[in-house]
């Protein structure tokens, strides 16, 4: 009788483990954060008719969003729709509180990223940046170009970039990446 009521407590402890177990999984899963999710969050908002303390708060939530993203959905989130309408209603200033909030931890996740890639695949990925920024050197005119060089929030990001580069890519990737950080010089240099 006393063995028994031994195997019945052990099932019973058995059964609760895996119902807590499975419900842990399942808690994790509904609060992990995505692209499609960010998308609707913003989606459902509008800044433009919000008080300043508001859309600061709906912002500053944004930004707690995106920074719970893994780097392929936050690779995807940035070309939202929602995101881009949504970027386009903050005033300078909000958007540089934005990418305070952001941009290092995007830049380190990318760090990452690109640290991780073998050295075929950096190359690709570096020849595709310095076609997409032969590109758009030859797309934007001249004024257009230097209007984007001189915004302070593109300089905060290239500023950013430049500084995750040096700190956190590998001697690997840094040799990679040589080729695109000289054209960039170029294009900064004859920005002047």
């Amino acid at each position: 009788m006393r063995q028994r009521h031994v195997w019945i407590l052990g099932a019973l402890a058995l059964a609760v483990t895996w119902i807590a177990t499975f419900a842990a999984m399942w808690l994790a899963r509904s609060q992990t954060m995505t692209a499609e999710k960010a998308a609707a969050w913003i989606s459902e908002r509008s800044l433009s008719s919000l008080s300043e303390d508001q859309r600061l708060r709906t912002i500053e939530e944004l930004a707690r969003r995106v920074n719970r993203l893994s780097f392929e959905e936050r690779q995807k989130f940035r070309f939202e729709r929602s995101l881009r309408s949504f970027y386009r209603e903050m005033t300078d200033a909000e958007r540089a509180r934005y990418l305070d909030l952001t941009l290092s931890g995007g830049m380190k996740q990318m760090m990452d990223a690109f640290n991780k890639m073998t050295p075929d695949q950096r190359k690709r990925l570096v020849n595709r940046a310095m076609n997409e920024l032969g590109r758009a050197q030859d797309e934007t005119g001249r004024a257009e170009l230097d209007k984007a060089l001189n915004d302070q929030n593109i300089k905060r990001i290239v500023d950013q970039g430049l500084k995750t580069y040096f700190t956190d890519a590998n001697a690997s990737a840094k040799l990679d990446a040589q080729p695109l950080l000289e054209q960039m010089q170029s294009v900064l240099q004859t920005a002047k």
